[in-house]
């Protein structure tokens, strides 16, 4: 009776040294790729801010939403507020490239994050940093009505709300994982910006900031499933002044066993 147990312990532990292994590896690649590219040089550094933050920079665009209550509510506030702190109002000159992972940094105990509702594998389970994904999420659905070109983003692989209960639209999500999907952004305008996060115990909010005025791009998550419930969204822009939606991804979603 006690063989069985065993097993599975030594299974898991496996299990999780082989995932940690393709993280590491996953992690190089891309610090190479990155480095040969030319990408690395573009990528802003939190030491950026030493040379002045960008404080005073106003608000263009915003993005709201709620936080809805879970059992991990308390942790998600506290990893998005640590988050938070390391993207605040940083500089982000023209052509450069904000990496969410490079400024947050990896979600482990020793950095300060707690357990949280996390979608991993398909399935929701307790991880450090969980909840950092509506931050990132919050990110992108701002960076696209500004306009800014998106360099990486990935969709969850499950659609785990009800049109009812969700806190954003579906296509406007953007995950993370460390060391494997980052999300990316490249200030595609003519003037630095920043992003500023505001956050509350039920609410969280995005701004884009300039010194210029910007003017809204138009955003359409339009689903594009037959039927509409099997969860293929196309994510269309339309630029101030132009008169054509350009599509800029299409995001496929399992849908969520609710029976």
């Amino acid at each position: 009776m006690g063989l069985l147990p065993d097993v599975l312990r030594r299974t898991s532990a496996v299990r999780n040294l082989v995932f940690e292994l393709r993280r590491q590896v996953t992690h190089v690649l891309r610090t190479v790729r990155d480095r040969t590219s030319g990408l690395r040089r573009r990528i802003v550094e939190r030491r950026n801010a030493e040379s002045g933050g960008a404080d005073n920079f106003p608000s263009q665009v915003t993005i709201e939403q709620p936080i809805l209550p879970t059992e991990f509510v308390a942790a998600k506030i506290h990893n998005i507020e640590l988050a938070r702190r390391q993207i605040q109002n940083l500089p982000i000159p023209p052509n450069a490239v904000f990496s969410f992972w490079h400024l947050v940094g990896r979600p482990t105990p020793a950095n300060g994050f707690q357990m949280g509702r996390s979608l991993l594998g398909g399935e929701l389970r307790a991880d450090y940093g969980g909840g950092l994904c509506q931050l990132s999420g919050i990110i992108y659905h701002a960076s696209l009505v500004a306009g800014l070109r998106i360099r990486e983003r990935h969709p969850h692989s499950r659609d785990i709300y009800h049109d009812s209960t969700r806190y954003t639209p579906l296509g406007a999500d953007a995950t993370v994982a460390y060391g494997f999907k980052d999300l990316r952004v490249e200030n595609s305008l003519s003037v630095p910006i920043c992003y500023r996060v505001m956050l509350s115990e039920n609410r969280v909010a995005c701004s884009v900031c300039a010194t210029r005025p910007i003017t809204p791009c138009q955003v359409e998550f339009a689903s594009i499933s037959q039927p509409a419930s099997a969860g293929v969204i196309e994510t269309r822009r339309q630029r101030p002044g132009e008169t054509r939606f350009e599509v800029l991804s299409v995001s496929r979603y399992q849908k969520q066993d609710r029976s």
